[in-house]
C-alpha cells in the first residue's frame, strides 16, 4: 500500500512539472502503458515512474520518496 501512496505522490510530482518536455518521448510513452495497465506502482512501472520524475524534478523526487511532499 505504501508504494501505490508514494507512486501517486511520484505521479503528482511529474503531472505538475513545468520540465515535463526534458523526460524522452520513449520513456513518456512506456509510462502511459503502464498508467493504463494501472501498473504504476508495481515493478518495472514503478521505476519508469521514478526515472521520469528523477530527470524533470530530482529534488520533488527525493521529498516524494521521504514521505515530504504534498
Amino acid at each position: 500500500m505504501r508504494r501505490r501512496r508514494v507512486a501517486e505522490q511520484l505521479l503528482e510530482v511529474l503531472m505538475s512539472s513545468v520540465n515535463g518536455n526534458l523526460v524522452p518521448p520513449e520513456l513518456g510513452w512506456e509510462l502511459f502503458g503502464y498508467f493504463v495497465e494501472d501498473e504504476l506502482w508495481r515493478g518495472k512501472g514503478f521505476r519508469v515512474l521514478l526515472k521520469a520524475c528523477r530527470i524533470c524534478e530530482p529534488e520533488k523526487t527525493r521529498m516524494a520518496l521521504r514521505g515530504e511532499f504534498r
